[in-house]
């Protein structure tokens, strides 16, 4: 059988999978045509559990297929034979605004927010990249093997002794000791034979990086159960041995006697396949290898909340925002009071006059609203997004106060919309409301947080 990919889209139109698509989703003679629908209810009972970890919704189309829809989750998954239970393929949800790098946006933000991840899965293989501590054991199984070997390495030790020991300068002894009562002092040529050598350096290089790598959150129990022993007596044996950065080149050119050459060129080989992995390969590895699933819209607003407080740094502002709990605008009760008993803006930032309150909306309706392609549910929706944000900012007593709602951006070019708000007076009430949009670009985003801090309405933010 062919390897199965399914791709979708978080939040796209559902995607329908005909039956000649789905033929080849089962072994040879195992999809009748007649029953389909008993066919593919094997396929998701099968797979159930991989389909609710993405979030996706699965119906049946009468004649027209198998319908998934995705959620607001992206992430991969295995998807498993009905018949056996072995993965035959995986199924991908990727984010509608195209794909990115996901472990660097979460580097960016300090790994505030992490990926949930099926750790009792066995890791799958995807985008031609395998986890780097999939090779640990064999790497650290292949070390210790060269080890048993108790290779030695002859280093000569310069000791000034009180009795003689190995080689003793007896010249220096008798002119420079003797004639001052030095009775005790023998300058001593010593030949260590010791496991402190270029390889065990290397060697004791990578295994600090593999424990290291051992410790994430992402690799599975039973893995870091298999390496502890190997690991630790490796540490015990090399104990005394000093540590260096594992390098490649240093690794390649280590000279072994010719005795020993067959085990150490085994374990170095797999040490420099340990080491020579790329950053990029590791990272895209940690989610690529095992299942993995984050939902996108608090991605995004975790992103935004921790820009924006790198923002009110830089202004010596005030920051308050929901991630951090303390954001909540409460209603004091002056008797009776049932239902809500607080709002809870995402991001608030305040410093002297000014107040900017932030709103993130994971949505596309900057888009349709500005290529004005939208529909009444989407208008209304806006419209409730918008009596958020205005009640957020009045409550601040402040002079000059900016409601923000941001959203993802979906063009190459910005969309920044302003506007002042006027009361039933016909007042201005100092109250200005700005829709942005931004890729996960900091630069770009602080710029325009700047741009919008105390900007005049009737200035274009660049």
């Amino acid at each position: 059988m062919k390897k199965i990919k399914i791709t979708l889209t978080e939040f796209d139109d559902p995607k329908t999978f005909s039956l000649n698509q789905l033929k080849d989703w089962f072994p040879s003679g195992k999809f009748d045509r007649r029953m389909p629908w008993d066919c593919v209810k094997k396929w998701i009972s099968t797979n159930r559990k991989y389909l609710d970890f993405l979030g996706i919704l699965y119906s049946w189309g009468n004649d027209k297929g198998l319908i998934l829809e995705a959620s607001n989750k992206i992430g991969l998954a295995p998807i498993k034979n009905p018949y056996g239970g072995k993965v035959y393929g995986s199924i991908t949800v990727k984010p509608r605004i195209g794909w990115i790098k996901i472990s660097e946006i979460l580097d960016s933000i300090e790994w505030r927010l992490k990926p949930d991840f099926l750790e009792t899965e066995e890791p799958i293989m995807s985008e031609g990249v395998l986890p780097r501590w999939l090779k640990a054991i064999d790497t650290l199984k292949a070390i210790e093997r060269a080890l048993q070997c108790y290779l030695r390495g002859i280093k000569e030790i310069h000791e000034v002794k009180d009795n003689p020991v190995g080689r003793v300068n007896w010249n220096n002894y008798s002119t420079r000791n003797v004639p001052y009562g030095k009775w005790n002092r023998f300058s001593c040529t010593i030949a260590d034979y010791s496991l402190d050598i270029d390889i065990h350096r290397q060697f004791k290089g990578i295994v600090e990086q593999i424990e290291k790598d051992l410790s994430g959150h992402y690799v599975p129990i039973n893995v870091k159960r298999k390496a502890l022993p190997t690991l630790q007596r490796i540490k015990k044996i090399l104990e005394k041995v000093n540590l260096e950065l594992p390098d490649v080149d240093k690794l390649k050119n280590s000279n072994i006697p010719p005795f020993y050459r067959s085990v150490y060129e085994d374990a170095k080989t797999r040490a420099v396949e340990y080491v020579s992995q790329s950053r990029f390969s590791i990272y895209s590895a940690e989610f690529f290898g095992l299942p993995w699933a984050i939902e996108m819209d608090r991605l995004f607003e975790s992103w935004v909340e921790f820009w924006s407080y790198k923002f009110s740094r830089q202004m010596g502002a005030n920051f308050y925002s929901d991630i951090r709990g303390n954001s909540k605008i409460r209603f004091l009760s002056l008797g009776r009071w049932g239902g809500l008993k607080d709002l809870r803006p995402d991001i608030i930032i305040d410093k002297g006059e000014h107040t900017m309150v932030i709103d993130v909306k994971y949505k596309k309706h900057l888009l349709y609203l500005k290529l004005g392609n939208f529909t009444r549910d989407i208008l209304e929706e806006h419209r409730k997004d918008i009596h958020q944000i205005l009640a957020y900012a009045g409550s601040s007593s402040n002079t000059d106060k900016k409601a923000v709602l941001v959203y993802p951006k979906l063009l190459k070019e910005s969309i920044v919309e302003k506007a002042e708000v006027i009361n039933y007076k016909n007042s201005n009430i100092n109250l200005t409301l700005l829709k942005i949009d931004t890729s996960f670009d900091s630069s770009e985003f602080l710029e325009k947080l700047r741009s919008t801090w105390k900007n005049d309405v009737a200035k274009p933010i660049i």
